[in-house]
């Protein structure tokens, strides 16, 4: 078979959890001939954004053996960006308090904080509906693990859906968090999260990671986002993302997790860190990071 310089594309449509439109479903599939089951599937949220820089991540590094082959899911709305930003919001995120929602200011107006807190419906779409599609349509995936991957807001939703529904993935990947979301009111859930760990019969993998330059002021906001420089500059101090990520690993550590890592890549933002935290947190996830 020839070396292929792009990854696969299949797409379908399957309806939104809350009823009201559909889903877009992207999925590329290994290059190369595979085994015929156990093969692992990556779920990618924010599909519209991630979902070709994961699939090409994990084409180019499975095709020299850098990691397992795998198929790479993304999970995307197919609308415009304004639309996309609220969309997101509404599903990647629990609910939010009415204070907290505006002390958010232009910033919960511009992804629309006040559609919010559809996490747990989201999380039953992925886990009840999505996964068993997934298997159906591509059965040399039943048996192998299914990895989480979320940035952002999807990596608030990826910590919730850890504290929540641990066994619903096989591996978390959760990058640069957005645990300041409701006064991070996340952290809260730890408790009860340690007692459905210590049920598990087998812990997942969980790859927490921050750009290590997220807490670093900016200069300037670009144009259209509804958010003044000091705006910008105080959620930036208020959300402690570097400190925040950190203070949220050392908490699943004290609840008992195993399988764990936890990195601030050195050189890297809140937007470069994305690539990176693909490319090692698949690599822990798949256990290759030895």
């Amino acid at each position: 078979m020839p070396f292929l310089v792009r990854a696969s594309l299949e797409q379908f449509a399957l309806a939104h959890p809350s009823g009201g439109g559909e889903l877009t479903i992207s999925v590329a599939a290994p290059s190369g001939t595979g085994p015929d089951a156990g093969v692992p599937v990556l779920y990618v949220l924010d599909g519209d954004m991630l979902f070709g820089m994961a699939a090409e991540i994990g084409r180019a590094v499975s095709s020299v053996a850098g990691f397992p082959a795998h198929y790479v899911v993304g999970i995307g709305y197919n609308a415009e960006y304004s639309d996309f930003l609220k969309h997101r919001t509404a599903d990647l995120t629990p609910p939010i308090a009415a204070e907290a929602l505006a002390d958010l200011g232009g910033l919960g107006a511009a992804i629309g904080g006040d559609q919010g807190g559809g996490a747990d419906a989201f999380l039953g779409f992925l886990a009840d509906r999505l996964q068993p599609e997934i298997a159906e349509r591509y059965p040399q995936t039943v048996g192998g693990e299914h990895i989480l991957f979320g940035h952002s807001l999807g990596g608030l939703f990826a910590a919730h859906a850890l504290l929540t529904r641990p066994a619903s993935f096989s591996a978390f990947i959760i990058s640069s968090p957005s645990l300041w979301w409701d006064g991070f009111s996340i952290m809260e859930r730890l408790p009860a999260f340690g007692e459905r760990l210590a049920a598990l019969p087998r812990q997942p993998r969980i790859f927490v990671d921050v750009g290590a330059r997220e807490q670093e002021l900016p200069s300037s906001v670009p144009d259209g986002i509804g958010v003044t420089l000091d705006e910008a500059q105080a959620q930036i101090r208020n959300a402690r993302m570097v400190d925040a990520a950190k203070d949220f690993a050392d908490a699943l550590t004290e609840a008992g997790v195993t399988a764990f890592r936890h990195v601030a890549f050195a050189e890297d933002d809140h937007v470069s860190v994305a690539p990176a935290a693909l490319l090692h947190g698949m690599r822990f996830a798949l256990g290759r990071d030895h």
